[in-house]
């Protein structure tokens, strides 16, 4: 039996179609697969920024808290001068890198675009004790006479780091943010560099 030439006419032209279909998935796949690639890297990128912002803000409040008075009182009494100048420093320090902090909350939104709403947590967390340091310096700076309860003034020198090492819950909430941060970051940060090692060779 002899195909007639329309036969062949439609036979090829039904082959060219498909190519063309075959092709025109595979560009897909490749677009898809060049957005996902693009995606997981500013991820990636994004997660480590981040990280370093949360780190390097760790630091400075633990700087910031760094009690800054005389490990023993005065042999003449309590220097008023010595007492305001240990409360106010951690408001000088902790506003000598205020850029920081602005920083890391305007990553705030971009990094809850990427990992969802709940990624916001440590962002607060960091807020808040940034806050409570603050705060607890005023007031501390605005009760030079201890007119204030005894509860309520160890509650502000425990904000700024007058607390024994086991005891400080604010130490405790700062390091819990941290690793709430890495817990979502570091591995996208570990698992992009093997690809980017790879782009390069």
């Amino acid at each position: 039996m002899t195909l007639s030439a329309e036969w062949v006419t439609a036979a090829g032209t039904a082959m060219a179609g498909l190519a063309t279909l075959i092709a025109g998935w595979a560009a897909v796949r490749g677009v898809d697969a060049w957005r996902s690639e693009i995606v997981g890297r500013r991820k990636a990128e994004l997660a480590e920024d981040v990280l370093a912002q949360f780190c390097h803000a760790r630091d400075v409040l633990i700087w910031a808290r760094l009690p800054d008075r005389p490990l023993a009182p005065a042999p003449d009494g309590d220097d008023p001068d010595e007492r305001h100048r240990s409360h106010a420093s951690p408001i000088e320090r902790l506003t000598q890198e205020s850029a920081l902090f602005s920083e890391l909350q305007a990553s705030r939104y971009r990094f809850m675009a990427y990992f969802g709403e709940d990624a916001a947590n440590p962002f607060e967390q960091m807020r808040a004790i940034h806050g409570e340091v603050m705060s607890a310096a005023e007031a501390l700076i605005r009760d030079p006479n201890e007119q204030a309860s005894d509860a309520d003034r160890d509650r502000w020198e425990d904000a700024i780091g007058w607390v024994d090492d086991g005891d400080d819950a604010l130490a405790r909430r700062l390091a819990e943010t941290i690793a709430a941060v890495e817990h979502v970051c570091r591995p996208l940060i570990a698992d992009q560099r093997p690809r980017l090692g790879k782009m390069k060779a």
